[in-house]
């Protein structure tokens, strides 16, 4: 007879009980895709102010630049949380956490009417400007007004030699994208995400040339713990 080996026999029982817990976690989580839109069919329904536009051989819905659009959805699924993502494309000389009159050049997307980013973006061949993003919100202080984090340029993009849509027309390094997710707690069968930016520029006649933003692939998911 082999002598018990205690410590095998408690890792096998750890195992098991890992196994089973695995086992009954299975189906607790129903995800349901309830809109996805990649724009190449030039589709703009439940969206408010959409315009369509081509960039880098893709459709996506833009160029904006001060202002954006809405996206509309109802009849919802029950559920606890929703998962929105997207590519966005900051395109050309945003000029991040300066001051006017050149900036700070803000992108913002709100949820039901709440800020779930109000980030600043730098963007352009030589910039020297800091950014706030990956940071999606900024301090804030009552006496002061908004402090945005001072990160690198083009932090967390993951594309930063794409042409630029305008200004940068052609130039490598002229456009970074950005693969934006934000998953939140949401149980109402209604949705509407905005999508806007805050931008100054000197330059108010070719303001829409020198700084604008598109966006492409918008999922959003909803998420239901059982």
């Amino acid at each position: 007879m082999h002598p018990i080996n205690y410590k095998q026999l408690g890792i096998y029982s750890l195992f098991i009980v890992f196994a089973f817990f695995l086992a009954s976690c299975k189906g607790l989580q129903k995800d349901t895709v309830v809109y996805f839109n990649n724009f190449e069919s030039d589709n703009l329904a439940n969206i408010i102010r959409g315009k369509i536009g081509a960039y880098n051989g893709s459709r996506v819905i833009g160029r904006y630049s001060q202002d954006g659009f809405v996206l509309r959805l109802d009849s919802l699924p029950i559920h606890n949380m929703l998962q929105i993502s997207f590519d966005l494309y900051i395109h050309d000389t945003w000029d991040g956490n300066s001051i006017k009159p050149e900036g700070p050049d803000i992108w913002i997307m709100n949820v039901d009417g709440w800020s779930a980013i109000y980030a600043t973006f730098a963007n352009g061949q030589f910039t020297t400007y800091t950014q706030s993003y990956p940071v999606l919100q900024p301090e804030y202080n009552p006496a002061t007004g908004f402090k945005f984090f001072d990160n690198k340029p083009n932090s967390n993009a993951i594309k930063t030699d794409l042409p630029g849509a305008c200004k940068l027309q052609k130039i490598n390094g002229g456009t970074s994208l950005y693969r934006i997710t934000r998953t939140i707690e949401h149980t109402t069968s209604t949705l509407e995400v905005g999508c806007f930016a805050q931008l100054e520029d000197p330059d108010m006649v070719n303001k829409n040339c020198n700084e604008s933003w598109s966006i492409d692939n918008i999922k959003i998911k909803t998420i239901e713990f059982k």
